[in-house]
């Protein structure tokens, strides 16, 4: 009787795993780098402390994924900077060849490394839409990255950023 449970209990594992496979339910991974530049931004100065500021901007660029594909990105954020310092968050989307599409929110922490003079960064995100191939999509990002120019009207602050992807999409 014993060994009859553990069959089936062992039967019930596998037929799990395999809904599970036939289902997409596995994650997968998007791993990629983005090459941007602000293309809208504006500094709004707070009275409360001395460098505060509220920042809205936007950036464009690319994102190169590790098999090959490029898509175009495109973010809006917020910041509440101290002396080049603080919280963001913001929304973004990356735009394929086939045009489909992959959006998400993310937060992020921006600061100035100790012993440099621009800003690095770090944060998460949460893919909340798709369209196209993407269609359905769920997971999250982890990213970090810096800037390669500070930011004025010569170089646009230049920012490079490595993101880390895990995602579902349903069967179809």
């Amino acid at each position: 009787m014993k060994a009859f449970n553990k069959s089936v209990v062992f039967i019930a594992a596998i037929s799990f795993a395999f809904c599970l496979l036939s289902n997409g339910a596995w994650a997968e991974e998007m791993n990629f780098t983005i090459d941007s530049y602000v293309t809208n931004m504006e500094m709004i100065p707070l009275a409360d402390a001395e460098g505060h500021v509220l920042l809205l901007g936007e950036r464009r660029g690319l994102a190169n994924f590790e098999d090959g594909r490029v898509a175009a990105y495109h973010t809006s954020f917020n910041c509440y900077l101290t002396k080049g310092a603080g919280p963001c968050e913001g929304h973004s989307d990356l735009t394929f060849m086939d045009k489909s599409q992959a959006f998400s929110k993310y937060k992020l922490t921006v600061g100035i490394p100790e012993g440099k003079k621009i800003p690095a960064l770090e944060g998460t995100g949460t893919w909340t839409k798709g369209t196209g191939e993407y269609e359905g999509i769920e997971g999250d990002f982890s990213f970090s990255g810096y800037y390669i120019t500070p930011y004025n009207e010569v170089t646009k602050g230049d920012q490079v950023v490595k993101v880390e992807s895990s995602y579902n999409l349903p069967a179809k």
